[in-house]
């Protein structure tokens, strides 16, 4: 009998370290990077700093903000890397967020540009190691190709800045979990018909994060199914516990707010980081207004436009009040 035991033991320490070795040794599903270059021109620049600046709110995570004024307005060099989240903010780990400029020695001067193409809606490294899900290629893989193309060669305009980051520390288990998320494109990604507002607002509200912030969530932290944009998705963080607002055209949410009240409420924000009103934390946002008013009024309008196609949803959303921002006159 002990010696069926000690087999039993043996074979357990065997089936342990080989799903040991196992979690170690897995890679996230990738593929290999593209070789194409992108074309850097004048307009491609600009369309990049658009999206990169707006509604994809690249630097909402890549460059110091300011907490202390409304919306976390940018405040340190544009694509630099931002602030590190840890034990404060309940992170599983240590994560830096990491530098952005074609600085060779700490940014991204060594990457290929299908590295960094791969990366943005890919969610695989340089290194073939999977990207925390904190950067939402989730929602990125819905950037089309010219889309993306124009980010890298925003990315590239940038002045190099040297600014060394600390690689991720992430605990297990998640370190393992994290390696499930990236998911390689299987095709080219096609861009929206400009022609079609509906299908631009669209492809924007996904891209921009409205769908993933203001739409409920499972245990899983999935959208649930026929609730998209109904709000009610709960945060939690230095400015307290935020609720996502309804943006489904029922009176409980958008109800008839029109296009133009639509985008002024974002234009308000338009404004220089000094600017904005002075807050403490807990009466600052989550929601990024200050990167996301610098979207266009088209493609604004264009959200507004889609989100009054989708069904009405009933979902009465507690949320706080606006503050009172500097008019246009006194800007």
């Amino acid at each position: 009998m002990a010696r069926v035991f000690g087999i039993l033991l043996g074979l357990l320490a065997i089936v342990i370290g080989a799903a040991a070795m196992f979690v170690v040794k897995y890679q996230p599903r990738q593929r290999p990077a593209s070789s194409d270059r992108v074309v850097s021109t004048p307009a491609a620049i600009e369309r990049g700093r658009q999206l990169a600046e707006g509604a994809l709110g690249c630097m909402d995570c890549h460059a110091k903000k300011d907490t202390t004024r409304y919306g976390n307005p940018v405040v340190g060099p544009v694509g630099a890397g931002g602030d590190c989240f840890g034990e404060a903010e309940r992170f599983p780990g240590t994560l830096c967020v990491t530098n952005l400029t074609p600085d060779k020695e700490t940014g991204l001067g060594n990457w290929s540009d299908g590295e960094i193409k791969r990366a943005i809606r890919e969610g695989v490294s340089r290194d073939g190691r999977a990207l925390f899900p904190i950067m939402p290629y989730g929602e990125y893989r819905a950037l089309s190709d010219a889309d993306t193309d124009a980010v890298v060669a925003y990315l590239r305009s940038l002045p190099a800045v040297k600014n060394p980051i600390a690689p991720p520390a992430i605990e297990f288990p998640v370190k393992f979990f994290i390696k499930l998320a990236p998911e390689p494109l299987v095709g080219p990604v096609t861009h929206p018909d400009p022609k079609d507002r509906l299908a631009t607002g669209k492809y924007l509200a996904r891209i921009a994060g409205c769908v993933a912030c203001h739409s409920p969530v499972d245990t899983r932290h999935r959208a649930i199914a026929g609730q998209e944009l109904s709000g009610g998705q709960i945060f939690n963080g230095p400015f307290g516990q935020l609720r996502s607002s309804n943006l489904t055209p029922h009176a409980t949410g958008l109800g008839n707010r029109t296009e133009a009240e639509f985008v002024a409420l974002f234009k308000a924000f338009d404004l220089p980081a000094d600017a904005l009103p002075k807050v403490e934390p807990k009466e600052n946002t989550i929601m990024p207004w200050w990167s996301r008013a610098r979207m266009s009024a088209d493609d604004l309008g264009a959200i507004h436009a889609y989100l009054k196609s989708l069904p009405p949803i009933e979902r009465v959303v507690q949320t706080r009040k606006l503050p009172t921002v500097p008019s246009p006159a006194g800007r």
